[in-house]
């Protein structure tokens, strides 16, 4: 199994989410390239670990970063952006955990994390501009040999 290979396996289990209008497989330049709520993937730090004769095995981070809209100052009342991100919290663990194979693409999902609702967090801010979203943090058990 390769990190683009897990990437795209990701990639298809996001687009598949109600809600997700982009997912991807590069990582856009900037996010107005994409039609919000996108799901934009960067592989973490990964352990390696030597199985058996010929076999490698490593357990990788994915931090899937899902932007759903940009924040609006002065806005009053509920903000949709924020209405949106709790919907799609949800719907993505429940996708990770229907099918913690990725169908077939790595041997199991071995841990996930999600940051909650963020109104613009250091991690969703591109261009000096704030974004309603969350992050999870997806790992992965890979084999190849």
């Amino acid at each position: 199994m390769t990190v683009s290979a897990t990437i795209t396996a990701l990639q298809a289990v996001h687009a598949a989410i109600a809600g997700v209008k982009s997912a991807p497989i590069v990582v856009p330049s900037n996010v107005d390239q994409v039609t919000l709520p996108a799901a934009l993937v960067w592989p973490a730090d990964a352990e390696w670990q030597m199985q058996a004769i010929g076999l490698k095995r490593q357990e990788r981070t994915y931090i899937v970063r899902v932007y759903v809209e940009a924040t609006a100052q002065n806005v009053a009342g509920p903000n949709a952006g924020y209405q949106a991100c709790v919907t799609m919290l949800d719907l993505f663990g429940r996708a990770y955990l229907a099918d913690i194979t990725l169908g077939g693409a790595v041997d199991q999902i071995s841990a996930l994390r999600d940051s909650g609702v963020s109104g613009g967090s250091f991690e969703l801010l591109w261009g000096q501009v704030p974004y309603w979203g969350f992050v999870y943090r997806v790992s992965v058990v890979e084999k190849s040999a």
